[in-house]
């Protein structure tokens, strides 16, 4: 049966969501205080500017035939302010169970004790060697591990598929985190090429297993917090670069800073439906040093990258081998 929601239409809409949250969540704490505003049209477009795209990985780049390998590059361009951020977000599709005919799984059940699920297939792009090329790009010294995700959308049906809330019913699993966990099992569990596995999980994300080989998998339901968390310091960061290119003093930078800070405190830690961890955005706030009353002498932090990888100005260089499949794989630039 062909599934009702492409893998593509889950890409383009949730990570728009992602970005549309951490935007309007800047706009709401900044612009309340913001009393002075030089340029109404930049701040307009600083608002308006999502700074993402996707792009996909090919292998068709430039190889070295010393090293039997060839390199990518990731190229982003900016101003010498901000650098990039890089997510691989790898998008899975699922499909609706009743229940699992197989007594190992905790979702095995019949026609009339239905044990309803979702089931993602994965390991099964590249000739079967999707999961160990994320896996080396996670082990990568450029890449932080946990930017490399599988994004399972706990959603099969059109009817279902509503704009503004689909974050809340979405897995964020980082690649490694599968190994991980079945490395720990009793015989070790390991994702090998050319054999592929689901992953299984209620529709509330609560219970989650994977196999062919049958184990339990232990799904943080804190990712997605964290991960927007991340995304709105990164906002903040490029907000406050751009705030001090239109004011005079510093002083009204710790004002603002200050003014944010006990905005935040006092908000709740859920924003248009989603929850996120307001510790995360405070402790990076307080990293803000303003000693000085020369606002050129005002450097901003970077936010923290838990979950992205930075890309510098200069841009990202990457080595593979030379056999390794990366036409299935795609990223996103924030």
């Amino acid at each position: 049966m062909a599934k009702e929601i492409n893998e593509k239409t889950f890409e383009l809409n949730i990570t728009s969501e992602l970005l549309d949250i951490s935007n309007s969540y800047i706009h709401y704490m900044t612009n309340k205080h913001i009393s002075k505003i030089k340029s109404e049209d930049e701040w307009f477009d600083f608002f308006q500017n999502k700074k993402i795209f996707a792009e996909g990985l090919t292998q068709a780049q430039e190889t070295n035939p010393k090293t039997g390998g060839y390199d990518v590059s990731i190229n982003y361009k900016t101003d010498k302010d901000n650098v990039g951020r890089l997510l691989f977000l790898q998008y899975k599709s699922g499909e609706h169970c009743d229940y699992c005919m197989n007594p190992k799984s905790q979702f095995y059940g019949s026609r009339k004790n239905k044990k309803e699920h979702i089931a993602f297939t994965f390991n099964d792009a590249a000739n079967g060697t999707q999961h160990s090329t994320l896996r080396r790009l996670a082990k990568k010294k450029e890449i932080i591990s946990e930017s490399v995700l599988y994004v399972f959308p706990r959603i099969t049906k059109m009817s279902e598929f509503n704009v503004g809330s689909l974050l809340n019913n979405t897995s964020f699993v980082p690649v490694l985190e599968i190994d991980k966990q079945g490395k720990k099992q009793k015989p070790p569990i390991k994702i090998i090429d050319r054999v592929t596995h689901r992953y299984r999980t209620s529709y509330d994300g609560c219970k989650s297993e994977v196999n062919y080989f049958y184990y339990f998998f232990f799904y943080n339901n804190l990712i997605l917090s964290e991960l927007l968390s991340e995304l709105i310091c990164i906002q903040f960061e490029r907000f406050f670069k751009n705030y001090i290119k239109n004011t005079t003093f510093a002083a009204e930078v710790e004002q603002l800073l200050e003014a944010i800070k006990d905005s935040i405190d006092s908000h709740s830690s859920f924003y248009k439906d989603v929850f996120f961890d307001k510790n995360i955005i405070l402790d990076y706030l307080n990293l803000f040093e303003i000693k000085s009353l020369n606002i050129s002498e005002l450097k901003i932090p970077h936010a923290p990258q838990k979950y992205s990888s930075i890309i510098p100005i200069e841009g990202l260089k990457l080595s593979f081998e030379n056999e390794t499949d990366l036409s299935n794989i795609t990223y996103q630039i924030i």
